[in-house]
C-alpha cells in the first residue's frame, strides 16, 4: 500500500522563483551603476526595477539594503511593472524591508496577476487558501478558497506547474470546488508533465489505487520512477518505497514495459 501524503504548495518555492526574477533582469540591465540610476531617477521603470534587485542582493555595487531596494521596487510598481509588483508584493507579504502589510501585499500581486504573472496569481491561490507560517499576522486576508481556487486555475491554464499542482490538490479535498478525483489527476497529470516531482508521484499513486483514473500498475511504476530519477535523499527513499510496492504485484515483462516507458518518456509525450 503507498503511503500517500496531501501536497500543498510551499510558499517558499514561489518566494524562491520571484528572487530569481530579478536577478535574471539584472543580467541583461544597462551596465554600471551609475548609469542605472540615471536612467531609474528620469523615472524608467525597467531600470528601477533593476536598481532595486542590486540593492535586494547587494550586488552591481552597492551595499544590500533592502528597504532602498522596495523603495525603488515601488517607483517601478506604480508605473505597471509587474515584477515590481509581484516582489514588493513579496516584501509586504513577509515585512522585509517594509511594515509587513497582508493587504498591500494581495494588492500589489492582484495588480501583477491581472497583467498575467503566473507567480503573482499563484501567490494569490496561496494567499486566499490561509497565509501560511511563518507570515501570518493578526491582520491576514480573510480564507476564500473559491477565490484561491480562481487564481491557481489562471497561473495553471498557463502552464505553471505549481499552481496545477495547487489545483489538484483543491480538487482532491473539495476545497472551494465539488471533490473530484478525476479532475483532480488531470491537474496532477498536467504538472507531472511539466516536470514536478511531487505531482509525479501523485500520479504514479492515483494510478496505483485506481483513484480517479483506471488502475494501471505499469503507468504507476513509471510515473513512479520518472519521480525517483529527480529526487534526493529521504523523498528519493520515500519514492523507492512506493514503486517497490507497486513492483510487487507486477510481472516481469509489465515491468520491463514500464521501464521501456520511462526511457521513451519526455516532455512532448504529456
Amino acid at each position: 500500500m503507498l503511503n500517500y501524503r496531501a501536497h500543498v504548495v510551499l510558499l517558499c518555492l514561489v518566494l524562491s522563483v520571484c528572487w530569481g526574477a530579478p536577478t535574471a533582469s539584472l543580467a541583461q540591465a544597462v551596465p554600471g551603476l551609475d548609469e542605472q540610476r540615471a536612467l531609474a531617477e528620469r523615472g524608467d521603470a525597467d531600470a528601477q526595477f533593476a536598481l532595486g534587485a542590486m540593492y535586494s542582493s547587494g550586488r552591481g555595487g552597492v551595499v544590500q539594503d533592502v528597504p532602498t531596494a522596495a523603495h525603488w521596487f515601488r517607483l517601478a510598481a506604480d508605473q505597471g511593472h509587474e515584477q515590481a509588483q509581484l516582489t514588493l508584493g513579496v516584501h509586504y507579504l513577509t515585512g522585509d524591508g517594509v511594515p509587513q502589510n497582508p493587504t498591500e501585499a494581495v494588492r500589489l500581486f492582484r495588480l501583477a496577476g491581472e497583467q498575467g504573472n503566473v507567480f503573482a496569481q499563484n501567490n494569490l491561490g496561496v494567499v486566499y487558501q490561509g497565509i501560511p507560517e511563518p507570515f501570518r499576522t493578526d491582520k491576514d486576508v480573510p480564507v476564500d478558497h473559491a477565490e484561491s481556487v480562481r487564481w491557481f486555475r489562471r497561473a495553471a491554464d498557463q502552464g505553471h506547474a505549481v499552481s496545477a499542482m495547487n489545483l489538484a490538490v483543491k480538487y482532491r479535498r473539495g476545497d472551494g470546488v465539488a471533490q473530484d478525483y478525476t479532475q483532480a489527476f488531470g491537474w496532477f497529470r498536467r504538472a507531472a508533465a511539466l516536470g514536478d516531482v511531487n505531482a509525479r508521484r501523485e500520479v504514479g499513486g492515483m494510478y496505483a489505487a485506481g483513484q480517479g483514473v483506471p488502475q494501471n500498475d505499469i503507468e504507476a511504476y513509471m510515473w513512479l520512477d520518472l519521480a525517483v530519477l529527480q529526487a534526493f535523499g529521504e523523498d528519493r527513499e520515500i519514492l523507492l518505497i512506493d514503486r517497490e510496492a507497486v513492483a510487487e504485484r507486477m510481472t516481469a515483462q509489465q515491468i520491463a514495459e514500464a521501464q521501456r516507458r520511462v526511457n521513451a518518456w519526455t516532455p512532448s509525450s504529456r
